[in-house]
């Protein structure tokens, strides 16, 4: 399978010559490509070429993954699958949608799916996405965990691309007893190690790494990793076979 990565920052207003586009993937196996998600801020150059991949998935409604939450996207005529719940959020709607369950698997092309709810937001509810074809991967960019055991959901995962929002800052909020955030990296190369997840990708990054000493986030990284994780933090235009 080969990743790119068009697009690696967060919803925050900096960025940098690395991060300057909101987070999305490119995914080609065989004779399958992919895209997920869809944000406000997209690279110019995948913009023209969207209708040339088989579908695109959709994790959740926020503006940095789905530009239907601002605005009408018409010219945009591929299959979107996405959840009923970030269909409704809002009242612009892919002109092609395809509503999707989770934890029941789909096929498109070569490619086998299945999204898993998260935590994440109380408002606008996320879905990661397990996607098969020579190697399994979690797609995950804005998780605080995830709602299904994740014994279940990580077991035989190759890689996991995950949330970038925070290095070590606690970003776990609390209301009327229900959590939302993000999870840190730290938590997450933990995750790796607990389950024996042996590569990690770091997508959708916040102020720490879009403006922090890049060396000083490497070497915090590496401490986590213990060296039990290959861990590489993705940048705009980033691509790799997995």
């Amino acid at each position: 399978m080969r990743l790119i990565f068009p697009g690696t920052k967060g919803e925050i207003e900096e960025e940098s010559p690395e991060h300057r586009f909101h987070s999305n993937l490119l995914i080609y196996h065989k004779n399958t490509s992919l895209i997920i998600d869809l944000g406000e801020k997209y690279s110019p150059e995948l913009y023209i070429s969207l209708n040339k991949f088989d579908a695109m998935l959709i994790t959740h409604a926020h503006p940095d993954h789905y530009i239907w939450t601002k605005r009408s996207e018409d010219a945009v005529n591929i299959p979107v699958y996405l959840t009923e719940e970030t269909l409704n959020y809002t009242g612009s709607k892919p002109v092609n949608f395809k509503i999707i369950k989770a934890e029941k698997e789909f096929n498109i092309n070569d490619i086998n799916i299945c999204a898993y709810n998260v935590i994440h937001s109380l408002r606008c509810p996320a879905v990661c996405y397990r996607i098969k074809g020579n190697r399994t991967l979690i797609y995950a960019p804005d998780i605080l965990d995830i709602e299904s055991p994740k014994e279940l959901v990580f077991k035989g995962v190759d890689v996991l691309i995950a949330d970038g929002s925070s290095v070590n800052v606690n970003m776990v909020r609390r209301r009327d007893d229900k959590l939302f955030g993000h999870a840190m990296i730290k938590t997450i190369v933990n995750w790796c190690k607990k389950y024996n997840i042996k590569r990690l990708l770091i997508t959708h990054c916040g102020k720490q790494i879009v403006t922090g000493n890049k060396r000083e986030i490497e070497e915090m990284i590496s401490a986590y990793s213990e060296g039990a994780v290959d861990w590489q933090i993705a940048y705009d235009g980033f691509e790799v076979e997995v």
